[in-house]
């Protein structure tokens, strides 16, 4: 196994804000945001999970592209795996909420639920992440130039 070690770089006092009357200093941006409720982070932590083997993130990825409902047998195909591989994955993504099923006849199509991959990217949304500040930046860029 590869030892990896890491340079912590502490801030100095210049950079750390006034101590307040807790006697501990305060280094960092305070919060602005609300954490997620424990409720919400439940529900979509059962999205994420169900999309915790490669093939499921590709019939996702595979499938949120798709304007329409797409037959299983379409889905086979493009997948290159086997039937039950595919089906078994398309059922997990489903009972997690991912996915809708139809039956058309003998066949099933899936589509993307589209409000679970809104509630997947909220929960990621860089666009609405506040930014490093350039202490941070600066901290970063200093320890990765340390590295060997």
């Amino acid at each position: 196994m590869t030892r990896v070690e890491r340079t912590v770089v502490a801030p100095s006092e210049a950079e750390c804000a006034p101590i307040p009357p807790s006697g501990v200093p305060l280094c960092s941006v305070p919060l602005t945001t609300p954490r997620l409720p424990a409720e919400e982070a439940k529900q979509i932590s059962v999205l994420f999970k169900a999309l915790g083997h490669p093939h499921r993130v590709q019939l996702v990825n595979l499938l949120a592209r798709q304007s329409s409902p797409v037959c299983v047998y379409d889905i086979t195909m493009a997948m290159e795996l086997a039937q039950s591989t595919v089906s078994h994955h398309l059922k997990q993504l489903v009972s997690a909420g991912l996915l809708r099923r139809e039956q058309r006849g003998i066949w099933a199509y899936y589509s993307v639920d589209r409000a679970a991959t809104e509630h997947l990217s909220a929960v990621i949304d860089l666009d609405v992440a506040p930014r490093r500040n350039d202490r941070d930046t600066a901290t970063t860029q200093e320890t990765a130039a340390a590295r060997p």
